[in-house]
């Protein structure tokens, strides 16, 4: 379909969501993931409840059991960041809105049949129907469900022995545990037999980057992931290469200006992660964008007014997020001991000492690997006087003429913001010796589209994930434009 493995989100993208909820399913289709995965069992009253314990001690600190329990109560749990479980009608609708497929885990008896007349009633074809219980499965394909089917087989079972002469369409093997390798279990002689008895093959949750490239190239249907955007990693077109610079991280996944965020781009394979730099009142470069600290922690005052200790001390991940709580304010060195070998840094000065700055890189041998700028135009002179070898950005719009932009402070990138500049300049970019970035905020994919026309060298995104998918899976945005485009003229 997109020639690709399909990215099956497990739970939905329940990294950055709890699990199994609309927030969760609507995040992973943010992050174009084809396809779900989530779990139903049947409420006490017969509803199709989308749970994966019976027990929802786990997910909602109560303790009875979807089983025994009827809807109307079931409705009533809160779960964290403003979720409540929800039915499968409502997953599917979304599922429809967005354009993404359903891969459903029976859990419990009478949730196949049940699953399978919601499916029919919603007129949705993109889904699959699986279970670890092989009954479950059996009883759907001899009442004739014309859903794909599929057995999930557990650690140390045979695959084809697990699946008990049900014939299914998918084996999904569930081997995450098996070892540090599992894919080494896939052998040629494993793989020949799915293929001989017809069966495609979906593989265990998986974000590991050594064993997600292994799987790259298997002849598989789908691999599943807590965080699915791993499943489409950024590989830039040889014939068009584009660095992607990550505004603040991915920001949109998680806190911005944190370790988890930079975390998420360099795990996506990203080129650069751009940070903001301020300096704390003993002395010590952090990594924050605003003066005062309250946007973005639990604390209040300025920045030049904390030590790094009392800064540390601060919570600076609830605030955008439940899952997020704990996650600490990082100082310069310890962003730098995360990219280094894996991404580069662009950093805006917003305060600190260019000689301390520069101290703080080069002890790391990473002064290649990071470019500069910030509002104060004497830090960036002084940037150039330390180092002539310091790479240093600098934007259109400040200046009367791209010439200018392109030679003040012997800058070697000059970035082009679309609401300010004609972006049409950056053609002239490579007469001058400079690369060109563009800047942009937006989430449009039609407007991020048009970027590719104008051929930057680099550009600095508050949604790379979105750039990602044109450049390199551009056959996934187009399996979702006809999905939605199917979905309205059907309507």
């Amino acid at each position: 379909m997109t020639g690709h493995p399909l990215a099956i989100a497990h739970r939905g993208a329940c990294d950055y969501a709890p699990e199994n909820t609309l927030k969760s399913f609507q995040i992973a289709a943010d992050l174009c993931a084809e396809m779900w995965e989530l779990d139903i069992r049947i409420s006490a009253d017969g509803v199709c409840v989308v749970a994966h314990d019976d027990d929802l001690t786990r997910v909602a600190q109560r303790g009875f059991c979807v089983s025994q329990t009827t809807w109307d109560e079931i409705s009533t749990v809160q779960l964290p960041e403003g979720q409540q479980i929800p039915r499968l009608e409502q997953v599917i609708e979304l599922a429809k809105e967005t354009g993404c497929g359903l891969y459903i885990e029976v859990k419990s008896e009478r949730a196949g049949p049940l699953a399978w007349e919601l499916l029919k009633d919603a007129d949705f074809n993109f889904a699959v129907l699986a279970s670890f219980n092989v009954s479950l499965i059996r009883e759907l394909r001899e009442m004739g469900c014309a859903y794909p089917l599929g057995i999930l087989v557990p650690v140390g079972a045979d695959p084809l022995t697990y699946l008990g002469g049900v014939d299914v369409d998918v084996v999904h093997l569930c081997w995450r545990y098996a070892s540090e390798n599992p894919h080494e279990l896939l052998t040629d002689d494993l793989m020949q037999e799915f293929t001989d008895h017809g069966h495609q093959v979906v593989i265990w949750d998986e974000d590991r980057a050594k064993v997600l490239d292994a799987l790259w190239n298997q002849p598989i249907m789908g691999i599943c992931s807590n965080r699915p955007e791993l499943l489409k990693p950024y590989r830039p077109n040889p014939d068009q290469p584009v660095d992607i610079v990550c505004h603040r991280g991915a920001n949109k996944l998680a806190p911005e200006n944190t370790l988890d965020a930079a975390r998420i781009c360099i795990d996506q394979r990203f080129q650069f992660v751009e940070l903001d730099v301020r300096t704390t009142a003993d002395g010590e470069l952090i990594v924050i964008h605003d003066a005062d600290i309250t946007r973005t922690t639990n604390g209040g005052g300025l920045v030049i007014d904390m030590t790094l200790s009392e800064i540390r001390s601060l919570d600076a991940g609830t605030w955008f997020r439940e899952g997020s709580a704990g996650v600490r304010v990082p100082t310069l060195s310890q962003m730098l001991d995360l990219v280094k070998d894996r991404a580069g840094l662009y950093i805006e000065v917003k305060h600190a000492d260019p000689a301390m700055l520069l101290q703080v890189i080069i002890a790391r041998n990473m002064l290649d690997k990071c470019f500069f700028w910030g509002y104060d135009s004497e830090v960036l002179s002084q940037l150039r006087t330390l180092s002539p070898e310091a790479t240093i950005m600098s934007p259109r719009w400040m200046y009367s003429s791209l010439k200018e932009a392109a030679t003040t402070h012997g800058v070697q990138i000059v970035e082009f913001d679309p609401a300010k500049d004609n972006l049409y300049e950056i053609s002239q970019c490579r007469d001058l010796g400079v690369k060109s970035m563009i800047y942009s905020l937006t989430q449009d994919w039609t407007e991020l589209a048009s970027y590719l026309q104008i051929k930057p060298d680099m550009v600095n995104l508050d949604h790379p994930d979105r750039f990602k998918i044109l450049t390199t899976y551009p056959k996934v945005r187009r399996h979702f434009e006809t999905m939605q485009r199917t979905r309205i003229n059907g309507a």
